[in-house]
C-alpha cells in the first residue's frame, strides 16, 4: 500500500529515499513557494527530519528560486536532496547546488533523461505500488510525534507521551505505551503488533480503544490489534 496525502496541487508520499513532495502547475515562483510554505509549515512536526525529494514537472526554476526552497524545508527541519524536472535548466541549476536529478534505481540517465523505473518514479501508475515502510530502530520517548504515509516497523519502545501515526500497519518490536494510529486514512484493515501492547491510547481507522490498566505480575505475550465485528480486538500475535 503506498497512499498519498494531497493538499491543493501538492501530493505528499512515502519512497525508500525519503518522501516524494510532487507540486502542480504553478503560474509564478510566488505562488509556488507560498503553497509549499504552508505545506511545510502546516505539517511540519510530522515532516521534520525528513529527506526530501521535489518533483516540480516541466516548470522551469532558477538557482535562486531552488536556494529558496532549500532554504525552506531546512528551517523546517528537512532536507532537499533531489529535485525531479523535465526541464534540463531546471536539472542543471540543482546540479549546481549539488542536488541530485534523479531517483536511485530509475531508469533515467545520470542527467536525469529518459524515462523512470514505473516502480520508481513520481508518475508511477500501476496498480500494484511497492512497499512503503518506514524502519526506526531507536525507543520513542515522551514527546516525540512519528507520522508516514505507509506502514511504521519500530525496533525499540514506544513509551508514554510518544505518538506514532500510520496510513498503515504498525509494528513494535518493544513495548507499547503511548498513542498510536494505524489506518490514519480509514484503512480499517490495518493492524497494531507489539511485543508488549499496552498503548494509552489505540486508534485503527476511526475506532479508538484505551488499554486498561494491567495487572502486577501479568504474563506478557506478543500481541495483535486489529477491527473485527466493528470493533477494535487484540488477540494473540502470530
Amino acid at each position: 500500500m503506498n497512499k498519498e496525502i494531497a493538499s491543493s496541487q501538492i501530493t505528499i508520499k512515502g519512497i525508500r529515499d525519503g518522501l516524494l513532495i510532487s507540486v502542480g502547475r504553478y503560474y509564478s515562483f510566488a505562488d509556488l513557494y507560498k503553497e509549499l510554505k504552508e505545506e511545510v509549515t502546516q505539517k511540519g512536526s510530522f515532516l521534520r527530519n525528513s529527506r526530501i525529494a521535489l518533483e516540480v514537472g516541466g516548470q522551469i526554476l532558477t538557482l535562486e528560486e531552488l536556494t529558496n526552497l532549500q532554504i525552506l524545508f531546512a528551517q523546517h527541519g528537512m532536507a532537499l536532496w533531489a529535485i525531479l524536472s523535465r526541464r534540463e535548466a531546471t536539472r542543471e541549476a540543482a546540479r549546481e547546488l549539488g542536488l541530485a536529478t534523479r531517483l536511485p534505481g530509475s531508469k533515467m540517465d545520470l542527467q536525469g533523461n529518459g524515462k523512470p523505473d514505473p516502480a520508481l518514479a513520481p508518475e508511477a501508475t500501476q496498480n500494484q505500488q511497492p512497499p512503503n515502510a518506514l524502519l526506526i530502530k531507536e525507543t520513542l520517548r515522551s514527546g516525540r510525534h512519528v507520522f508516514y504515509e505507509g506502514h511504521i516497523v519500530i525496533v525499540g519502545d514506544v513509551n508514554p507521551g510518544a505518538e506514532v501515526v500510520a496510513e498503515g500497519d504498525i509494528i513494535v518490536w518493544g513495548k507499547l505505551r503511548g498513542l498510536v494510529h494505524a489506518g490514519a486514512a480509514g484503512d480499517t484493515q490495518a493492524t497494531i503488533s507489539a511485543i508488549d501492547l499496552s498503548p494509552t491510547q489505540l486508534r485503527i481507522a476511526d475506532r479508538i480503544a484505551v488499554t486498561p490498566p494491567a495487572e502486577k505480575n501479568q504474563h506478557i505475550l506478543p500481541e495483535t490489534a486489529l477491527i473485527r465485528d466493528n470493533q477494535i480486538i487484540a488477540e494473540p500475535w502470530k
